[in-house]
């Protein structure tokens, strides 16, 4: 079966989608298939075997403008990506509002070819002028990628549930979450501490980790005053974007670049808690990589609520407007002021409950059934 995949961008550019597509589409090529996958030509394509990349000439203005990733494809691109539709099989989407998905969704029921989406997000925080527009390019890849898709994949059941609250229920909606690489992303043999020191931390103080893209949504202003109000935390902060916490001239706060996925996993084992601020995505893959390693994640519950962890096993931060960083702070002290054997527990409950609850496999395999016409 012959496969073309389309996202909006490649994994090189960081972004959870990308890197989401890229494990399912390397299970699908080693389980027989031929993958062809369409992306921006922004960023490097990867080296996947069994998948061509087609890397579609772009325009990208308005994500350097506002930081909003919505790459433009060029009529040329548009009229390659027709000809590998019409020659395909079958066709596997990340995300139904980006103008590549709708073009592809549009080409598939011209040519009739049977196609599937990866649904990772749905409402999300934006200034009040932009809202009525995410609303709009929502109901419309509703109704134009997701209605007629032969299966829906929603990573988050929040996702799956705002959905449906525009087009009713829908028999090919289901709830299929990430998986994760449980071979790379393991707990330590070593005691937190000691991890830290190999990474240049101080092993006596608390290191609160942040992985992720530098822009509004995550709310790093947030973070931003926590860090100010604990200057006896560690924080390290990993990823890119149009906000610079560089520039914030915190000395308790370490910034890097973003980096492969290989190494997070030392700053995972390293850190006694992930921070995500964010009010509303879908369920981010660095929380399921962070378990895994044994790293619970200080989340809103909105965030939470993407997943069936149990609450124990995560730290609830405030989605109330106002006094969100000293609520952070509070909640922070209360689970680090734990005693050690309980901490270290809930490490070993995170890393197991990952290892049991998300799989690439049978994610790749959901997909695949619908791509081939079977029930599930």
């Amino acid at each position: 079966m012959q496969i073309v995949l389309v996202t909006h961008f490649y994994p090189a550019h960081r972004g959870g989608v990308e890197i989401v597509a890229g494990q399912l589409a390397a299970r699908m090529a080693a389980a027989g298939c031929t993958v062809v996958w369409c992306a921006s030509d922004t960023d490097e394509p990867p080296e996947l075997d069994g998948v061509r990349c087609v890397p579609m000439r772009t325009f990208n203005g308005i994500e350097r403008l506002s930081g909003m990733p919505y790459p433009l494809w060029s009529p040329a691109s548009l009229a390659q990506l027709s000809r590998l539709v019409k020659a395909c099989d079958a066709l596997h989407l990340h995300d139904c509002i980006y103008a590549s998905s709708l073009a592809a969704a549009w080409l598939a029921r011209r040519h009739r070819k049977r196609f599937v989406v990866t649904q990772h997000i749905g409402q999300r925080p934006l200034p009040p002028l932009l809202r009525p527009l995410l609303g709009a390019a929502n109901r419309l890849g509703a109704w134009s990628a997701l209605r007629p898709a032969a299966g829906v994949a929603f990573i988050s059941p929040v996702v799956r549930t705002y959905f449906e609250s525009l087009l009713g229920l829908v028999p090919t909606f289901h709830h299929v979450p990430n998986g994760v690489d449980t071979t790379l992303f393991c707990p330590s043999l070593n005691e937190p501490a000691s991890e830290r020191a190999a990474l240049g931390f101080d092993p006596l103080r608390p290191l609160i980790l942040f992985v992720g893209r530098f822009v509004a949504v995550k709310r790093l202003s947030i973070v931003r005053a926590m860090a100010a109000l604990r200057p006896d935390w560690q924080w390290c902060l990993i990823g890119q974007g149009p906000e610079d916490p560089a520039g914030w001239g915190l000395p308790n706060v370490r910034v890097l670049g973003p980096m492969p996925q290989a190494g997070l996993v030392s700053y995972y084992r390293a850190a006694d808690l992930l921070v995500l601020p964010s009010e509303s995505e879908g369920f981010p893959l660095v929380v399921q990589e962070a378990m895994a390693c044994g790293l619970p994640a200080c989340m809103t519950a909105k965030i939470a609520a993407g997943s069936t962890a149990p609450h124990d096993l995560w730290v609830e931060l405030t989605d109330r407007l106002g006094h969100e960083a000293q609520l952070g702070i509070a909640a922070i002290d209360l689970s680090l002021a734990r005693p050690t054997a309980e901490l270290m527990a809930q490490r070993r409950d995170c890393a197991a409950f990952a290892a049991r609850a998300w799989s690439w496999d049978a994610a790749a395999i959901a997909h695949m059934q619908w791509l081939r016409g079977c029930p599930t």
